[in-house]
């Protein structure tokens, strides 16, 4: 009978054989996975004979608290998500769940709305200085930031900030205050805020394509009523009523860039103007054609029935609020001007309010009005005037009315044309244009002598006033142009 050979030191014939729970451990696993028994059963007893085991316990016990919050948090932002709920609405369960004020911003850092009972009055303006270098932050760095309070401004709370995206596309963001943010609250309202952001920018997402496909419909509808692309009046009043502007008048508005080229810079400042338009007109439809912006705009009557003259104040008012921006025009970039046709009820008239509105723009470019709401119907005799094709026609009657007057005031400097203007604006009153001009009404009175001894004009036939009135209008439309007569 042979006998075994005995095997080197540190092999597996040479280990003795595990027994019990330990037999059971180490054969269930492959070499590679064996768990070093011993070791653990070492560390337990030493964790134990120091009393840090309840701590261990006690940590890891806390950590799936947070992880099952954080859970419970999210699933119920997804249901609510999944059946439908708005942004406003995951805003206003999140505050809940939280416990906190949640405030949601729009892209361009605008207040959408602030949820939280109880919650600090935010007072948000998006102008605040300390706002500013936080959006600044918000924009540069992309990803959740914690915000110290900044005296003194808006962000008199700390708050958790949280960026809200798809890709390159800001949808929005999300902002948590906390007075006691700058004290080192642990980190589960943010990693909460942080996965979140997510069900958010899902459901801004949706909003936004729901909204540019309704914004496309209604666009195509303003396209083809002011085209004139409707089969009869009873197919255009169908149209407007699509618009939900068929109880009140409406007037047409054309919003345009005073450039000869169409750039990038420019196509971003019409869509700017459109979303500030649709805050000031909510009824507003509006289309976007190039450089140019073209708006079905809803008017008030007054109780009498008539156009409302306060009401053509006030909509002219907000649209240059509108067209200035918040912060005024850029410089360097081109004046957008607007121009604002008279009112009608019958939806097939809107093509000629159209023409009313596009030639609002293009004479109160012509004198001087660039940058400005202009209204139609006080236009006045520029109306007719300006046009004319060929400026040299009116130039030429200009000439012959005030030709010696001009060719005077240019060696004499004496002021002739500006106080016939002054003059006949006054509704010929002396005493008003001597106030105008800053003179004695002795020196209105000599001027306009001199004036009838130049011109075959005699300023007290209401006909020859009329025809110098047009004549002085012409002058200072083509003045403000830059153009001159050919002599």
């Amino acid at each position: 009978m042979s006998t075994p050979a005995s095997s080197p030191p540190g092999t597996a014939a040479s280990r003795p054989r595990p027994t019990g729970a330990a037999a059971l451990t180490s054969s269930s696993r492959s070499p590679a996975e064996r768990v070093p028994v011993g070791r653990l059963e070492a560390l337990l007893e030493r964790l134990a004979g120091t009393d840090r085991l309840p701590e261990v316990v006690t940590g890891l016990s806390r950590q799936n608290s947070v992880y099952r919050h954080v859970l419970d948090v999210c699933d119920r932002l997804a249901d609510a998500a999944l059946r439908g709920a708005d942004a406003q609405a995951l805003s206003v369960m999140l505050a809940e769940l939280l416990g906190r004020t949640v405030v949601l911003l729009d892209p361009q850092f605008g207040l959408r709305c602030c949820a939280g009972a109880g919650s600090p009055e935010l007072g948000w303006n998006s102008d605040d200085p300390g706002a500013r270098r936080l959006l600044r932050a918000l924009a540069a760095e992309r990803r959740p930031l914690r915000v110290p309070a900044v005296p003194d401004s808006v962000l008199r709370y700390g708050c958790l900030a949280v960026p809200i995206a798809i890709g390159p596309t800001d949808l929005g963001y999300l902002l948590i205050p906390d007075d006691s943010i700058d004290g080192g609250t642990d980190d589960t309202d943010l990693l909460i805020a942080s996965y979140v952001a997510t069900l958010f920018a899902l459901t801004l997402a949706n909003e936004r394509t729901s909204v540019d496909l309704g914004a496309r419909y209604r666009a195509a509808i303003v396209d083809a009523l002011v085209s004139g692309h409707f089969i009869d009046a009873d197919d255009a009043r169908r149209k407007i009523q699509a618009l939900g502007l068929a109880e009140v008048p409406v007037r047409v508005g054309v919003a345009r860039v005073a450039t000869d080229g169409v750039s990038v810079d420019v196509l971003d400042r019409v869509e700017d103007l459109r979303a500030a338009l649709t805050r000031v007109v909510p009824d507003a439809a509006v289309s976007v054609r190039g450089a140019e912006l073209v708006m079905i705009l809803p008017g008030a009557r007054d109780r009498a029935g008539a156009d409302s003259g306060e009401d053509d104040s006030a909509l002219a008012a907000g649209i240059a609020d509108a067209l200035a921006g918040p912060r005024g025009r850029p410089p360097g970039e081109p004046p957008l001007t607007c121009g604002l046709s008279d009112r009608t009820e019958r939806a097939e008239q809107l093509p000629q309010l159209l023409q009313q509105a596009e030639h609002a723009v293009e004479i109160g470019t012509r004198i001087g009005r660039s940058g400005q709401v202009v209204r139609y119907r006080e236009l006045g005799i520029y109306r007719l005037l300006l046009q004319i094709g060929d400026m040299q026609q009116l130039w030429q009657f200009a000439d012959d009315v005030l030709g010696p007057l001009i060719r005077y005031d240019a060696s004499h400097k004496l002021g002739l044309v500006r106080t016939l203007s002054v003059y006949l604006n006054q509704r010929e009153s002396l005493k008003q244009a001597a106030r105008r001009l800053q003179v004695h009404t002795n020196t209105v009175s000599y001027r306009l002598q001199r004036i009838e001894q130049l011109t075959p004009l005699n300023l007290a036939d209401p006909e020859d006033r009329l025809v110098a009135h047009i004549a002085v209008k012409i002058l200072e439309a083509q003045q403000v142009r830059g153009d001159g007569p050919a002599h």
